[in-house]
């Protein structure tokens, strides 16, 4: 019997241990590397949106967080608005890092198109799939 969620899960596992392979050099993993990018073009943003935008729980979002902010790579602010809700951005040793890992990332992204034959209609079918599950 063929499982789609079961064969979507091991490839997810197989893509995220190439990417973790060459985010390693740079001394960060795949889901910090979407965290700090997403800061990169959003900076000051809150933790709520930043969980929703995403796709995680709060819970995990704030454990990156805290972790990324210990390397000093993110800062935690109060937002203006509500002294209760953080915001975040990152700092400019975590530009830098992200900088390091950029020829990494895309190193492995390339890995990734060289072995898809329809990079398009791959695209296309993952998005369809996120906007379908809610993503």
């Amino acid at each position: 019997m063929q499982c789609y969620c079961a064969a979507a899960r091991r490839v997810a596992r197989r893509l995220t241990r190439m990417y973790e392979l060459e985010l390693r050099r740079a001394g960060m993993n795949p889901a910090q590397f979407e965290l700090m990018s997403f800061l990169r073009v959003r900076p000051g943003v809150n933790q709520a949106a930043l969980a929703e935008a995403l796709d995680v729980d709060q819970t995990t979002l704030s454990r990156n967080v805290r972790l990324l902010a210990g390397m000093g790579w993110v800062t935690v602010q109060a937002w203006a608005k509500d002294k209760r809700v953080s915001t975040y951005a990152l700092s400019e040793a975590g530009v830098a890092a992200l900088q390091m890992a950029m020829p990494l990332w895309e190193r492995a992204t390339v890995r990734v198109e060289g072995s898809l034959a329809e990079k398009a209609s791959v695209w296309k079918v993952l998005e369809e799939l996120g906007a379908a599950a809610g993503g």
